[in-house]
Order: structure tokens, then C-alpha cells, then sequence
């Protein structure tokens, strides 16, 4: 299960570059737009700039996502649950990941549905009139980036649970 979720994490990985390139050119268009801003007293600016960047934030967030789940990067506030012995602590992270992967794929059901309403509809963005299925895509390989990965992630906790191979986190003083 190990090499599949390594193998996959390249992937993710690899695609995680779009984020990181539409971060560059948001972060640019919108400097560019500020020094304009403030450069002519508020007279030049680059036309849908605030709709260019809320359309890649979204973008950036949902490719980011699951490469964070790649490095397992997410934190976990963990009270409770480091109290328990290292089985239960490991059904219980498989249980939150089902939860997860449930959750996951319900988004991934509602961004096919609203991927094939933006194609068969042709809806466009409001100033720059960009097609809007493109970000319904990316939102859709982005849910189902991460659904494929926390199934993986709870595949392998449910067998490290069976097996006995729990990890036990050991707390720094």
C-alpha cells in the first residue's frame, strides 16, 4: 500500500506545480495591480484583478490540499486521543479518515455536477469572462486527489491496527 500511496504522492506532487505557477502569477498580477492603484491615485488598475485572484486562490488551495496530505503536513489537535493506547488511538484515526474520505467524496459528486452545469451551460466569469469549468475541473482533480489518498491513508491504518503495527507518537517536554 506504501509504494501505491508513493507513486500517487509523485503525482500529486508533480501537479501541485499548477498551484505553485498560479500563485506566481496571482502574487504578480496582483502587485502589478496595487503599485497601478497607487501609483495613478486609484485611476489605474488591471481590469477583474480581485476575480483573477479569487478564482486561482481556489486553485492554489485545493491542489495544495492534497499535497499536504501527501506529507501527511495537516495537524491534528490531539488532546484526548494521544491518551489512548496506541490501537485505539489507530482505529480512531481510521474512523476520522472514513469520515474524511465520505466527506471527500460527496465534494467530488458535487464538483462533477457542477463541472457538467458550467459545460453545459458555458458560464463565464463575471469581468473576465473565463469559462468556468476549468476551476470546477480543478476542484474536482483536487477532491478526488485527496479522497484517493485518505482511502489509501485509512486502508493502511486499518491494517496496521489489525497487524498490531500501531505508531506511537512520543511527546517532546
Amino acid at each position: 500500500m506504501e509504494k501505491i500511496r508513493n507513486a500517487f504522492g509523485e503525482f500529486v506532487s508533480a501537479l501541485n506545480y499548477i498551484g505553485l505557477a498560479a500563485c506566481f502569477v496571482m502574487v504578480f498580477v496582483v502587485a502589478i495591480d496595487v503599485i497601478l492603484r497607487k501609483v495613478s491615485g486609484a485611476q489605474l488598475s488591471i481590469k477583474g484583478s480581485n476575480e483573477f485572484s479569487a478564482y486561482f486562490l481556489v486553485v492554489i488551495c485545493l491542489l495544495a490540499i492534497p499535497a499536504f496530505q501527501v506529507k501527511k503536513g495537516h495537524i491534528w489537535v490531539n488532546m484526548f486521543v494521544d491518551m489512548f493506547p496506541p490501537k485505539m488511538r489507530t482505529v480512531w484515526l481510521a474512523v476520522v479518515h472514513l469520515i474524511e474520505v465520505a466527506v471527500c467524496a460527496l465534494f467530488s459528486y458535487g464538483a462533477v455536477l457542477k463541472l457538467q452545469n458550467f459545460l453545459n451551460t458555458g458560464t463565464t466569469t463575471d469581468v473576465l469572462n473565463m469559462p468556468k469549468w476549468i476551476f470546477a475541473l480543478v476542484c474536482l482533480i483536487g477532491f478526488v486527489e485527496l479522497t484517493i489518498l485518505l482511502l489509501m491513508d485509512t486502508i493502511q491504518l486499518i491494517i496496521n491496527a489489525a497487524t498490531g503495527k500501531c505508531e506511537v507518537v512520543k511527546k517532546e517536554d
